[in-house]
This record gives C-alpha cells, structure tokens and sequence, in this order.
C-alpha cells in the first residue's frame, strides 16, 4: 500500500471481524482437525524467570510467556503481527488522528467477577502511562474520557497516524485491570485481567500456577487462534510455567514426564528429541534478535572512537555460530529481511568487519588505555552470555581489558537500569523485529533509551518524523535514517536473527509456536 489512510488503519485494526476465517495461517485454519479434549494440565519449563506478575510492569519475553495467557489489551496482535481488536469490539480515528474511539465488548467479566467497562479502561491506561516501561507510548495523550460504560475516547495531543501501531505491543502490554487495582504502585498490581486463565500463585522465581478462568467470555467475531488474540479457547484446566536454568535439566524434565513442553531447546538436543516418538520438535524462525545496547555514559564507551573500535573488532558470524549454534541469519538491520521498512541503504551500516587494524588504530586515536570495558549479561539465556563470552574474546584480541557480570534474568535485567554497572548489555530483542519499527522507541530514543545517551536531536527529529508520517514512503525514510544514526553513533550493536527450537510431548495437540509459549486452544490427546 503506497499511503497508510484511515480506511486501511482501521481495517488492519479490525482484521477479523469482517474477514472471517480468510487468510489465516495454514496452521491456524487447520487447528479443528482434532476434537479438543478438556481437563488436565501442563507444565511448560523455562530457561529464565519472569521479573514481575504486574502486568503493566512486565518486559520481557519470559513474562509474557506467563502473563499473556491472563491478560488481555483493547489492541492485540495476529500471527502476522498486525493490530487486532480484543477488548474493542470497534475502532473509530478521526480525520485529524487526534481522537480515537472504542467501543468496548459488553458482558466480560475480569477473574474477579467484576464486569469490565470503560472506567477499568481509563484506570489502566493512566496507570500504564505512570509505570510502565514502555510508558512513552502514551506520552502523545492529552486527555481520556469515558461518554458511557462501554465507550472510551482517547484525545492525543498532536496528530500520530500510527498510534495503533504504538499500542499493539505485548512487550509490556497494555493490559485492562480492575480501577481498584490502579492506585497500586510499579510492580505491586495483581494480574487480575480477562484472559482465559487466571492466576493462582507465583513462588517469586521457580514456579508459576495458572487455571482456568470458568467465566471466560471469548471474542466471537473470529473463528479461533489468531497471535495472541482471536477466540481464545482454555480446554486444560491448569498451566504451570517452571524455571529451569540448565538445559539438560529441562530435557531430562521432558523425557521423565515432568514436563510437556519445552520453550527452548539446543541445536543437537533437539536433534537427538526428535529421533524419539514420543516427542515433537517445533522449529520458531525469527524468535528474535542478538544485540548488544552500548553504554555512552560509562567511560571508556563514552568516547564515539572507543565504539567505533568496538563495532570494527567485532565478527558478528563467529559469534552467531556459536551463540546460536548456526541457527541464525546474518543481517545488519533491527528489522528482518522480509521486512517492508528494511532499509534500502543497510549496507551501509557497519556490521561484521572483523577488522582488528581499524580497530586498533582507532582505539590509539581514542587514547585507550586499557581501561576495563565490563560486560553484562545473563546466564540464564545461553545465547546471551555465549555472545558477551566470544565478543569479550574478540575485543581482548585488539588490546581491551574486559570483564564479564554474569547475572540471572531478573538481576541482569534489573542492573541494566544503572549506567555506572556496565558498558555493554548481551541481550536479545524478541517482538520487536517482527512488529516493527514503532516498538523500538523507547529503547533507542527518549529519555529512557538503553543506550543512556542524554540529547540526540538527529535521532529524535527521525523519530517525530516516523510518527507523524502519513505514507509508507515517509515512514521507511524515517526508519531508515534512525536505522543510519544509531549504527553512525554506535548506541547498540546487532550480533544476528536467531532461531529456534522448542520441544513437546507427542501427545501435545494443536500447539503452534509463536512470540510466546501459548498454552489456550491446545490440549492432551
């Protein structure tokens, strides 16, 4: 589509409701194959553990392998991607994209038996705009109004034609709580949501309980599973999500029966699974993104030639091989290749150089010398801390001094907050990649972005340029020459797009890989 109008908006926000079952995924359209059975339970086993149940609080990928299974937004997104109604059952944007009306589904109810309305719309929202990480999304509102019990009217204060982009995300999703539960500060909500299971209990690290919310009312304007929304269906009748570090551990968990599926599996585990009859493997292309955000507070990466030293040094397909065991594709760009806003000038962003002259030379112009670059990273996620183990290798061959700050999810993700602990942060992008430029805001520009640096007026003018762009044309400029800045800066370096492979029982029916573990509309045979 040449120009995003409000038409084509408001029919990508509905995508569903007037279409049907067309052009879903084949391994959607399929999922009725089988009779579903009810009752029973499963147990999914992680790598890492979630850092909060508040589900305005959560960013991760391992909080929302828990929370969206009891969560539930006004905007979701489908298997592709897309924004799609949940809690609306309709969209109306003004000619001026100021002002944008939902209706709300009337009758559902939230775990508590309340019913939910526009007000519990309200309260979520301003409460999200006051705690949650991706807080930014909501920084364009001026104002929210609730005309009846089942209409909410948000009121921005400059036209954004892409507002529902920004709002789609389950990174951190904007998710619908009870009014009585917005007074509560960060991470102290219960998630006490609409979603076809509700919670139970969290021991705060090992093991989370969820069951069956009885009174679930699912969307029936689609025909079944869509992303993380469509019509939603519970048929077990309690989940459990388990943290288990080591992956032999997870497997030996699977092949005792302890557990029922797997999120993430080695390479040649995998292999050796799937030689097994009673197990399946499910292979997840595009799960997400190594990269590495860069410090510009922290000395000696406060220094641009320091970073430029770096981003030379650095062999991005050594590094991928053994992070990733070779399953992974080489690409510069923060979007996938098959992506429509892949920047037609990527290659010219500097990425896999392995250039240790350059390298040298730069960090001689700099000054360097030999102060400690500190690496931080989580040992809970093997591909992170094998990508900080080969790039501390590869910067110590040019002549830096590294040390590594290995940590569990939560710590990891917890220090990265503070820019006096590290220059560098191992970590991996998950939806971001596939959703698209919009979701990346708050981590590279604002206030909040994870590289700390304090004024950028080339990046932020890029960003008030994508936003308020209102051709397809305008946005993949404006993504393109913030792609341009934050690659010319050196504010984080892109290792590569990473698969991956996820383990099953065989009796576990109709399970399709996606962002996320989804435990709705799946069941045992």
């Amino acid at each position: 589509m040449p120009n995003l109008t409000r038409r084509e908006i408001l029919a990508a926000a509905s995508a569903g409701i007037a279409a049907g079952a067309a052009g879903l995924p084949g391994g959607l359209a399929a999922q009725t194959a089988s009779q579903p059975k009810k009752g029973g339970g499963m147990t999914v086993a992680m790598s890492a553990a979630t850092e909060t149940v508040d589900p305005h609080f959560s960013r991760s990928q391992v909080a929302r392998n828990v929370l969206m299974h009891m969560c539930e937004t006004l905007v979701t997104i489908d298997e592709r991607g897309s924004p799609q109604l949940q809690l609306a059952e309709k969209l109306d944007v003004s000619p001026d994209w100021r002002s944008f009306t939902f209706a709300l589904r009337k009758g559902v109810p939230f775990h508590n038996g309340k019913e939910m309305t526009a007000e519990d719309a309200k309260r979520s929202l301003e409460r999200y705009a006051k705690v949650s990480p991706e807080r930014s999304r909501l920084a364009n509102v001026d104002r929210i109004v609730t005309p009846d019990k089942h209409t909410l009217v948000v009121e921005l204060k400059s036209a954004t034609p892409s507002w529902i982009e920004l709002i789609k995300s389950p990174a951190s999703p904007m998710t619908i709580i009870p009014a009585e539960e917005c007074d509560k500060e960060a991470n102290k909500a219960a998630p006490i949501s609409t979603g076809p299971f509700s919670f139970v209990d969290w021991d705060g690290v090992t093991k989370l309980r969820g069951r069956r919310f009885a009174d679930y009312v699912p969307n029936t304007a689609y025909p079944g599973r869509d992303g993380y929304g469509g019509r939603r269906t519970a048929h077990l009748d309690e989940i459990t999500f388990a943290v288990v570090s080591e992956a032999s551990g997870r497997i030996a968990g699977l092949q005792s029966g302890q557990f029922d599926i797997l999120d993430e599996v080695p390479v040649k585990a995998a292999t050796r699974l799937g030689q097994d009859s009673r197990f399946k493997i499910y292979e997840q292309s595009k799960r997400g993104i190594n990269i590495v955000p860069v410090n510009v507070q922290r000395s000696p990466t406060d220094k641009l030639l320091v970073r430029q030293a770096i981003q030379v040094a650095l062999d991005q397909e050594e590094i991928m091989t053994i992070a990733a065991e070779g399953a992974f594709e080489l690409n510069p760009s923060l979007v996938y290749r098959d992506s429509e806003f892949y920047p037609a000038r990527a290659g010219e962003l500097v990425y896999n150089r392995k250039d240790a002259a350059r390298a040298k030379a730069l960090l001689k112009e700099a000054g360097y010398g030999g102060e400690e670059l500190v690496i931080l990273t989580s040992g809970d996620l093997p591909s992170l801390q094998e990508v900080a183990v080969v790039m501390s290798e590869q910067l110590k061959a040019v002549g830096m001094k590294t040390r590594l700050d290995v940590l569990d999810w939560p710590g990891a993700n917890a220090r990265r907050n503070d820019p006096t602990t590290h220059n560098l942060f191992s970590t991996s992008y998950a939806i971001q990649p596939l959703l698209g430029p919009f979701q990346y805001q708050r981590l590279i520009s604002g206030g909040s972005n994870w590289s700390f640096y304090k004024e950028d007026q080339e990046m932020e003018s890029a960003w008030q340029r994508l936003l308020a762009a209102t051709s397809k044309e305008e946005q993949k400029a404006a993504w393109q020459d913030i792609e341009l800045r934050l690659n010319g800066q050196v504010h984080q370096i892109k290792m590569g797009d990473r698969n991956l492979k996820q383990a099953a029982k065989a009796s576990v029916t109709n399970f399709v890989p996606f962002d996320g573990i989804r435990l709705w509309d799946i069941w045992q045979a």
